[in-house]
């Protein structure tokens, strides 16, 4: 049986109304033929622990126009109110078919533990329902990390109403990141759900540790050698604006200006860098797909220090060879740092 694949974005889960969790006290209509698969809570590069769930759900049972499917998760923590989230979307009209569709859906939390109720339901009533149990901890290296969300809390990936956390403040002058929005692995070729939530959470947990310095963000694709996203005075608040950006990427078209030039992303990251006045640059993302010489001509010196923070996918044994932004980053005198576990950005953000 073959699977059609519904892309829905995690953070389109929302916090609801307390209100919402009526929903697990009404007369179902009928069953909904539902497969429901939570997933084990791991720490994120926004240092909050990351939960959720994938569902497949039979489309002989939604055959024809108008159908939609709505689904409830209420997260109780052992210590602490329940917190509601939902999303709703509409389908395609579907034709007879004994494809299935599979959807994904999260939440972040703290250390604790806690007690998930799921229910999905479409437009006429019928219900597929399932409860889980989870526990949240630090284990290994982790406990050295200072987790930006207190124990038994509960947020959706926008971190809608969680507070930020209380960080002392950090002396400096101006700093520029430059987030580089690509797949975590090179053999891809668009960006899953799941890189954009590490991209947009590291980002986060940057922007919040750097304890009130001003903040640049360039949020570009060397692919497409494409400026997604720029903002000067770079707040937390906008990091909606930033998944948006990036979710509009469309790394399988290729534009004829790309092709004609092989060589225009040395240029593209090139004139990136050179623009760049904040006395602490910050290069953050996955490793490129381009390994090659940043030429020295390229490369204006001496104006600003560079930081390289590199996502490594954590299968990715060794050490991969220098890509071109470490090329580019060396040029500059600075340093390449490789990250494969939140505990490594951790120390990253302490070099900053």
């Amino acid at each position: 049986m073959g699977t059609l694949h519904l892309v829905t974005l995690l953070w389109a889960q929302a916090l609801l109304p307390a209100s919402w969790a009526s929903a697990f006290e009404r007369t179902d209509a009928g069953v909904l033929a539902c497969d429901v698969t939570p997933t084990r809570p791991y720490l994120n590069f926004g240092f909050r622990f990351q939960a959720g769930y994938f569902f497949t759900v039979p489309l002989a049972q939604l055959a024809g126009p108008g159908h939609q499917l709505q689904v409830v998760t209420r997260v109780t923590p052992e210590a602490g109110p329940a917190v509601v989230l939902g999303q709703r979307f509409g389908l395609p009209p579907v034709p007879k078919t004994s494809q299935l569709i599979e959807v994904a859906g999260g939440y972040l939390l703290g250390e604790g533990k806690y007690r998930v109720d799921w229910i999905l339901y479409d437009e006429r009533n019928r219900a597929c329902r399932k409860s889980w149990k989870l526990k949240v901890a630090r284990s290994g290296g982790e406990k050295r990390v200072d987790l930006a969300m207190p124990p038994h809390t509960v947020t959706d990936f926008s971190l809608t109403g969680l507070p930020p956390p209380r960080l002392a403040a950090k002396a400096g002058g101006p700093i520029a990141i430059l987030l580089n929005a690509a797949p975590l692995s090179l053999r891809r070729l668009r960006l899953r759900v799941s890189d954009e939530l590490l991209l947009v959470g590291a980002l986060s947990s940057l922007v919040e540790r750097l304890g009130g310095r001003p903040i640049r963000l360039v949020v570009f694709n060397l692919d497409k050698r494409q400026q997604l996203y720029e903002k000067d005075d770079f707040e937390p608040a906008q990091l909606n604006a930033v998944s948006q950006a990036i979710n509009q990427l469309e790394l399988d078209a290729v534009d004829l200006a790309v092709l004609q030039s092989p060589k225009g992303h040395i240029d593209f990251l090139a004139g990136l860098l050179n623009r760049e006045t904040a006395e602490t640059v910050v290069l953050l993302g996955p490793t490129t797909r381009y390994f090659e010489s940043m030429p020295a001509h390229k490369i204006e010196k001496g104006r600003n220090r560079i930081f390289n923070l590199q996502f490594l996918p954590f299968w990715r044994l060794g050490v991969p060879p220098p890509d071109l932004l470490d090329s580019a980053t060396r040029r500059r005198k600075g340093k390449t740092m490789l990250l494969r576990t939140p505990a490594d950005f951790a120390k990253a953000i302490a070099a900053l």
